[in-house]
């Protein structure tokens, strides 16, 4: 399941409206019928706290292991997030491992949380997190926007659904 950001707690303002991001995800994922877009954060006039949206999806779907799945650039701040040892506490969390991985010194209290063994990281319920090596990336949503505002082509990186949505809507320029 995929949720766009609705009200961010830190304020970022975002370049595109609530609508275009829910479009623009429902185009990347609507030839996989295992992926889906809900807009409950987008719905809300609240701060989307990510323990919320956890606990949206608990009571939606009681009898699942439900996984938290972020950037390696959004855990290196996981610690600051709002109730996070809550977040542990329901959920486990995949890590989206960058080319350079990170040290997190600051986190030594919850990185031996750290599962390398998918099966065992599966196994359990939360209080697991695993880092996926498997398609380390730099690629970033700040690089494409960054892209589109300078004309560099992002035929590689984006569907071409969106690349004709971004153009036709005049976004991130």
């Amino acid at each position: 399941m995929y949720v766009p950001t609705g009200k961010s707690p830190i304020g970022k303002i975002f370049k595109a409206s609530a609508l275009d991001r829910i479009e623009m995800l429902k185009n990347a994922t609507n030839k996989h019928d295992v992926l889906d877009v809900d807009d409950f954060e987008c719905r809300s006039n609240s701060v989307s706290y990510t323990i919320d949206t956890i606990n949206y999806f608990s009571k939606s779907y009681p009898d699942a292991n439900l996984r938290l799945l972020i950037g390696e650039d959004n855990f290196n701040s996981f610690i600051k997030w709002h109730r996070y040892e809550d977040i542990l506490n329901m959920v486990n969390i995949i890590i989206l491992s960058r080319d350079k991985m990170t040290k997190y010194d600051n986190m030594k209290h919850i990185i031996n949380l750290k599962e390398e063994n998918i099966s065992l990281f599966n196994e359990t319920k939360s209080k697991k997190i695993h880092f996926s090596m498997k398609k380390k990336s730099n690629l970033s949503s700040t690089m494409i926007r960054s892209m589109i505002n300078s004309n560099q082509p992002i035929d590689e990186y984006v569907p071409h659904e969106n690349i004709k949505y971004i153009k036709d809507r005049g976004l991130y320029r």
